[in-house]
C-alpha cells in the first residue's frame, strides 16, 4: 500500500481527539496525574458537547464529552473512542499529496488543508472507526 502523502519520517502526529463519557474525569486525568497542560475547555461548536484540550508540549489532545441537549447537531454515535488521529508533515517536507492516498484503495476525503481516510475505511484497516486527518503543516486538522 502506498504511503498517504508523506515521505519515510516525514509525517508526525500533531493530535488525537478522544471521545468520552465524562470530561471532568478525563481531564482530571491528563492534567492533574499525567501533567498534561489545560489549553482550553469549552462549548464545542460543531456538535452539542463540550471539549477541553490538553497538550504535552508537542501533542494536543482534544477530550469531547458529546450531549444531546443544545442547539448544535447531536452526534449520531456518542461512543467512547479515538474518534480522530491527526497527522502532518514535518515542516519543510513536502505536503500530503490527495492524488497518491486516493490511489491507495481506502475511501479518501479531501480537505481544504489535505484529506481525511473515513472512519469506516480505517475500521478495514485498523478495526476500529477511527478518522484519520491528514494535513499540511501550520492547519489544525480541523475537518
Amino acid at each position: 500500500m502506498p504511503h498517504l502523502g508523506t515521505v519515510g519520517d516525514t509525517a508526525q502526529v500533531l493530535g488525537l481527539e478522544l471521545i468520552v463519557e465524562d470530561i471532568d474525569r478525563a481531564t482530571a486525568l491528563f492534567v492533574d496525574v499525567l501533567g498534561f497542560e489545560l489549553q482550553q475547555r469549552d462549548r464545542f461548536e460543531l456538535f452539542a458537547g463540550e471539549m477541553a484540550v490538553v497538550t504535552d508540549g508537542s501533542i494536543a489532545i482534544t477530550l469531547l464529552q458529546p450531549t444531546t441537549d443544545g442547539n448544535e447537531a447531536v452526534l449520531p454515535d456518542r461512543t467512547p473512542r479515538l474518534s480522530q488521529l491527526v497527522i502532518g508533515n514535518v515542516p519543510g517536507t513536502q505536503p500530503p499529496d490527495v492524488e497518491q492516498a486516493a490511489g491507495s484503495g481506502l475511501s479518501i476525503v479531501p480537505t481544504s488543508s489535505g484529506f481525511y481516510v473515513t472512519p469506516e475505511s480505517a475500521e478495514g484497516a485498523l478495526g476500529l472507526k477511527t478518522a484519520i486527518v491528514v494535513v499540511s503543516s501550520g492547519h489544525d486538522g480541523e475537518t
